[in-house]
């Protein structure tokens, strides 16, 4: 029999319509470790079945609205001590449903070395390809940047993310920084004693910013800049497709 070294969830979430790109159902992370689905979409909920992820409903609209869906799931992905059933787990790893299979050994060391032998709250990982400075991922999320097409859904709210940018630094943040992170991966101790002001922190944020988090965190991570660890490593087996 199995036993679970930690006391560890894995989780995920769908929110929208079936007309949504991102409707679907990635590869379970772990056959030792509970694994949560939330979603606000029943076909989904239906498709879950026979998986080994654990469904939870989420009884909120559904809607082709990007945005909206989108800022819906902004909540299980960035307050997970709110959920109750993440509440009684140590740690907790969030992965965005389009990412590859989770290296489940990788996982279990990032939580010896960072959570148990180290005291961070949050493990996230390094931006592979935007750089230090935070106009560069706005530039790339709104097709600024020559290279990249930029998002729809990012390009709607672009006005709300200059004015959020420049309200920080006005305020004393800076505009550029050692690291900048990608935040499809969140691996979060839930006991620490500054994660649920560390995820309530980013939230509002969100909240003013808009629906590119990694805008927002960019800010945020200055906040709580002890307690959150950038790492570099894959921590996929398979490739993503974000």
């Amino acid at each position: 029999m199995t036993t679970e070294p930690y006391k560890l969830a894995f989780y995920t979430c769908f929110y929208g319509s079936n007309n949504n790109i991102a409707f679907r159902i990635p590869q379970l992370p772990s056959n030792k470790y509970d694994c949560y689905f939330y979603t606000n979409n029943t076909d989904m909920i239906s498709s879950l079945s026979g998986t080994g992820w654990i469904s939870v409903f989420d009884d909120k609209p559904s809607s082709d609205d990007l945005i909206e869906s989108c800022m819906l799931g902004k909540y299980v992905k960035v307050v997970p001590h709110r959920c109750k059933e993440l509440q009684a787990y140590d740690y907790t790893c969030f992965m965005d449903s389009k990412c590859g299979k989770i290296n489940e050994p990788f996982i279990e060391g990032l939580i010896e070395n960072s959570f148990v032998k180290n005291k961070y709250a949050l493990v996230i990982r390094k931006h592979q390809f935007i750089y230090n400075n935070i106009w560069n991922e706005y530039n790339v999320s709104i097709g600024l940047n020559p290279r990249y097409r930029g998002q729809q859904r990012y390009i709607i709210q672009k006005d709300q993310y200059n004015n959020y940018i420049k309200k920080q630094l006005s305020i004393g943040l800076l505009e550029s920084v050692e690291t900048h992170c990608t935040c499809s991966f969140l691996l979060r101790s839930m006991k620490h004693p500054y994660i649920n002001q560390l995820n309530n922190t980013w939230y509002e944020h969100i909240q003013e910013c808009g629906i590119q988090d990694q805008i927002s965190f960019f800010f945020v991570k200055q906040m709580f800049h002890d307690y959150i660890l950038p790492f570099t490593e894959l921590p996929y087996m398979t490739p993503e497709i974000l």
